[in-house]
């Protein structure tokens, strides 16, 4: 089984990696670069997912039998201190139809929120605010968690629910 993952991420490709070996015993992951679409810092779900749904259909080929595509965004969410929390959409396509996960969802800092909005990317004001380069294998998220969910964790999360119609099409009347 070949699957194109729609990123050069390797906290992507191991997250990959890590939600198709719970159920799959041979295959190959393969990166391929390609664009989402959307803002480079996604403020809402629709875009978020939009930006997944792109990259997974960008990264088709015909000799593949899945592409994946990943996106992190924030959603707007009542009740939280920001207004705001990050999640991310995890698209799987077949070649024919688009399964979607998402991940668990987490607040940034304020300061964080408050940037984005001005126009940068979570990475950049880390990288400003920090000095910490979040486009490792922790992550943002592996910050924020003290190491607990490292960002390859957090995005097997959601391609494990993009997963389940695939590998459960007798609950999902596909039989």
């Amino acid at each position: 089984m070949l699957i194109l993952v729609g990123s050069k991420s390797p906290a992507k490709v191991k997250a990959v990696e890590g939600a198709f070996g719970k159920y799959f015993k041979e295959f190959e992951v393969k990166a391929v670069d390609v664009k989402s679409g959307v803002s480079d810092q996604p403020t809402s779900l629709e875009e978020t997912i939009k930006g997944a749904v792109n990259r997974a259909k960008a990264a088709w080929e015909k000799e593949c039998d899945y592409s994946v595509g990943m996106e992190a965004g924030l959603f707007k969410v009542a009740g939280t201190k920001t207004g705001y929390l990050d999640t991310a959409a995890n698209a799987i396509f077949d070649g024919k139809e688009i399964h979607l996960g998402l991940t668990p969802s987490f607040e940034y800092p304020k300061k964080v929120v408050d940037k984005v909005f001005e126009g940068k990317e979570v990475s950049d004001i880390f990288q400003e605010e920090w000095n910490e380069d979040t486009r490792d294998a922790l992550g943002a998220i592996g910050r924020l968690t003290n190491g607990i969910v490292p960002r390859s964790k957090l995005q097997e999360m959601g391609l494990l629910m993009a997963l389940a119609p695939i590998v459960n099409k007798k609950h999902y009347g596909e039989t």
